[in-house]
């Protein structure tokens, strides 16, 4: 008997032993451990706790004390953040809070107390009690928030870099391109200057070989009807070169803005008669056939005479340059108002000439082009004149259309107003 006596006082002394010790190591934790008892009263707090809710009172005044008294000094403590019910209804409040001590959350939830974030866990077993248990977690909370801010500033950057790259980018293609349309521009000009070259060499060695003829009086006898000759060659020559010096002069002028328009009334049948005229030579030159469709009734427009004339001339020149053995075609009329600018007349010079490609014809208008070098080379000319023309065009408020199809020939259409451009002064009275 005394033998099973003494056991029972060492295994009581064993338990209390390892309840002294279990309590010491609760009492260590960082954690806020809260134990209460079936009847809803403090059995076992730790340090922690305490020490989490400064407003509590010390570990031994709190054990024991009732659920409802432990919640209310947290009610009565200043500057604690808790639900508005317990403002307004302190008993239903308390009543909430019963509830969630009778029927804790199962998973481990984060709540915001007096300026900490904690990571509370709870558990209820029947016929134990309640375990509630608290980690300080507001330092982890802080490096997410810290950790969110750098996300959020690096995803910044990371735009920022992705715009600026995009950026660069577009700006390299831009000084790519602009330096490709510089090379191109300045292939342009060098390939113009060597025709330019080319257009004055040729007419200047017939006008000094000519002269120097002439003026020494190398054919004898034969003397009078060649001179004639050869003074005719010069003339030809001159006036070659003074429609080139005309075609740089006039690019120059409205390169400037400088070039003057001479509004006045003109009589189209008589212009395009006139035109006809002039270039039924240049047609035969090459065997082609010299058609015209302009009716006598085609009325007059308000524009600069000369350089219509000048437009027109030009695109008669190249349909009869550019065709051989085939059909040059005159023709005018006129057209109702369109958008609202009145009414217009359209002047048409068709060929079955050579013709243009696509690629060719988008670039036919830039200035000192032509539309393919081999056509420098066999024809001539500077890659002046449709450009002069289109501009002339737009300044008397019209402009040139072309369509054009390889080995089937070009369409070129002048559309210019009957009223004139607005803004234009008129020519001035005789």
């Amino acid at each position: 008997m005394a033998d099973g006596e003494a056991l029972d006082d060492a295994m009581e002394d064993r338990v209390q032993h390892a309840d002294r010790l279990l309590r010491m190591a609760v009492n260590r934790i960082p954690e806020a451990v809260i134990i209460y008892d079936t009847d809803d009263h403090v059995a076992f707090v730790n340090q922690a706790y305490c020490d989490f809710f400064p407003y509590m009172p010390p570990v031994g005044e709190l054990m024991g004390q009732s659920f409802e008294d432990v919640i209310r000094h947290s009610m009565v403590a200043p500057g604690v953040v808790l639900d508005p019910l317990a403002r307004t209804d302190p008993d239903a409040y308390i009543a909430k809070r019963r509830h969630r001590l009778h029927n804790p959350q199962p998973q481990p939830f984060e709540q915001l107390t007096a300026g900490r974030w904690h990571l509370v866990r709870e558990v209820r077993v029947p016929g134990v009690g309640f375990f509630g248990l608290r980690s300080d977690i507001t330092d982890i909370k802080q490096r997410e928030i810290e950790l969110k801010m750098a996300r959020d500033h690096l995803a910044r950057q990371t735009q920022q870099l992705a715009e600026a790259r995009e950026v660069a980018i577009r700006a390299r293609e831009i000084a790519i391109a602009a330096r490709l349309e510089a090379e191109r521009a300045n292939t342009a000009k060098s390939e113009f200057l060597a025709r330019v070259s080319h257009e004055l060499r040729t007419p200047l060695n017939a006008i000094l070989g000519f002269s120097e003829i002439i003026r020494d009086q190398l054919l004898g006898d034969q003397a009078p009807q060649r001179y004639a000759e050869y003074a005719a060659d010069i003339h030809h020559a001159g006036s070659h070169l003074l429609k080139l010096i005309d075609d740089i002069l006039d690019m120059a002028k409205i390169e400037a803005g400088r070039l003057d328009l001479m509004v006045d009334e003109v009589d189209l049948h008589g212009l395009l008669r006139e035109l006809v005229h002039t270039c039924r030579p240049l047609a035969r030159r090459n065997t082609n056939r010299f058609e015209t469709q302009i009716p006598n009734d085609i009325g007059t427009l308000k524009g600069d005479v000369t350089r219509l004339r000048q437009v027109v001339l030009n695109l008669l020149s190249n349909a009869c340059k550019f065709t051989r053995g085939g059909a040059v075609t005159l023709a005018a009329r006129r057209l109702g108002s369109v958008d609202g600018r009145g009414d217009l007349v359209e002047i048409t010079v068709t060929d079955t000439g050579i013709g243009m490609t696509e690629a060719q014809l988008a670039r036919v208008f830039e200035d000192f082009i032509q539309a393919d070098a081999s056509i420098a080379r066999t024809y001539g000319g500077t890659g002046l004149g449709l450009p002069i023309c289109r501009r002339l065009c737009l300044l008397m408020g019209g402009d040139i259309r072309l369509d054009s199809s390889p080995g089937r020939g070009t369409i070129a259409r002048v559309i210019l107003p009957v009223a004139g451009p607005p803004g234009i002064r008129p020519a001035p009275a005789d």
